[in-house]
């Protein structure tokens, strides 16, 4: 069942503990989304400089 939505800056109507926890593990979902692409960049860029820093030598 969808939940109505709701204001948090609605002091007056409180959402519901069903209500918070659906945002709290939209949050969530989110931050995870945000860190894991932040890893995959950083790895990239780690890559990068190891590549500058240690070229790869050609094979004989």
């Amino acid at each position: 069942m969808k939940q109505p939505a709701f204001d948090l800056n609605d002091i007056t109507h409180e959402p519901s503990d069903e209500q918070l926890d659906t945002l709290m593990e939209a949050v969530a979902m989110e931050a995870r989304k945000h860190a894991q692409a932040a890893r995959e960049q950083l790895m990239i860029r780690l890559r990068a400089e190891i590549l500058a820093i240690n070229p790869p030598r050609p094979q004989a």
